[in-house]
């Protein structure tokens, strides 16, 4: 799940419905329950820790994954590649 609503995140970030980072962590911890311990939904991305690496190509390469076994809802957006 969390991958999925951060991708929903910076697709909203892309499409200029999110105005900043900012707005997009609160909404996401305020709004829909984000886990606060992460930051929110946009540091989620740029502060991602996996089994891959840290950071934002940690978190690409990860949803590439997900995107190849479960579909393209977890493709990421240009933006991020």
């Amino acid at each position: 799940m969390l991958f999925a609503e951060a991708l929903e995140t910076q697709k909203c970030l892309d499409e200029g419905v999110l105005t900043s980072t900012a707005d997009a962590n609160i909404g996401s911890i305020m709004g829909i329950g984000f886990p606060p311990y992460t930051g929110g939904s946009a540091q989620f991305i740029v502060g991602y820790q996996g089994a891959g690496g840290v950071g934002k190509e940690a978190f690409v390469a990860r949803a590439k994954e997900l995107a190849a076994r479960y579909g393209d809802r977890f493709t990421p957006p240009a933006s991020l590649t």
